[in-house]
Formats: structure tokens, C-alpha cells, sequence
């Protein structure tokens, strides 16, 4: 039993590299902001739904540890790869659809990561968060890991 979860975390992993998973067909390319925004768009997933993102990264989207404002160029980057239609905003809205925070993009030489967190603001307070890893190979970023988590308040 032992191996076959291992195999299956291996497969998943592989299959979290692919770009088809990932969610575009072109790698981010450099470290500029739209290779950023692109990077935060595959940590976020594929949501079409309207949501609300804070108007400011994170270096810990969890905890809201050292936020900046995001920049113009950033906020138009991260308009332009996301599919969802965004509200910026500066603290949750209730009833506004569900609340993102995005982190900062950490470069580290050839390793990059990136981390999202998100909540429901609904009743039952559900949340969420995920962080990729990536690797540069000749200019272009793919992922290499990733983990998530999700829960929500009891009576789910």
C-alpha cells in the first residue's frame, strides 16, 4: 500500500509539471512582472468565478506577513493572466465572491516559488492556500513542486 501511494504522489507530481495541467501552454519567460503574474496565475488555479484579490503581496499570503502594494504594472500584469474577473481590494468584502491573497514571486538564482491563500467568506469560512515551486531551464520557468491545503469551519 506503501508504494502505491508514493507512485501516485510521484505520477501527480509529474503530472503537476505538465503545462497542460499547469494551466497555459507557454512557460513564463524571465523575472519581469509578467512572468510573475503568470507564475501567480498557475499557483491560483483556473477559476472563472468573480473573486476578490487584496491590493497588496505578501510575503506570507497566510498570515498577511510584510504586504507592499502591488504596482500598476504588476496589478495590470496580474488582470491580463488571470481569467477571473478581479476586484481589488483592501480587506475582505463579505458576499463579494471568494478572497485571495497573492504572495511575492521569490527568486532564488535558478528556483523560484510562489504562494497563494484564499478563503470563502461565506458562513462556513472555508480556505485554502497553495505554493509552487519552479525551475528555470534556459530562460523559461516550470513548475517542479507544489502542496496545497484546504478546510473549512465545522459544519462542512
Amino acid at each position: 500500500m506503501l508504494t502505491r501511494s508514493i507512485l501516485v504522489a510521484a505520477i501527480a507530481v509529474g503530472l503537476l509539471a505538465s503545462p497542460a495541467v499547469a494551466g497555459t501552454a507557454t512557460a513564463p519567460h524571465g523575472r519581469g512582472a509578467n512572468a510573475q503574474a503568470a507564475m501567480i496565475a498557475q499557483t491560483v488555479g483556473g477559476s472563472k468565478h468573480p473573486v476578490q484579490v487584496l491590493n497588496q503581496l505578501c510575503a506570507n499570503p497566510n498570515t498577511r506577513y510584510a504586504c507592499v502594494p502591488i504596482k500598476t504594472n504588476m496589478r495590470r500584469a496580474v488582470e491580463r493572466a488571470i481569467d477571473a474577473p478581479i476586484t481589488w481590494v483592501g480587506h475582505a468584502q463579505h458576499h463579494a465572491g471568494q478572497f485571495w491573497v497573492l504572495g511575492t514571486v521569490r527568486f532564488n538564482g535558478p528556483a523560484a516559488r510562489t504562494m497563494v491563500s484564499w478563503r470563502d467568506p461565506g458562513p462556513f469560512g472555508c480556505f485554502g492556500w497553495t505554493r509552487l515551486s519552479w525551475q528555470r531551464h534556459h530562460g523559461a520557468w516550470s513548475i517542479s513542486a507544489g502542496v496545497s491545503a484546504e478546510g473549512c469551519a465545522d459544519g462542512v
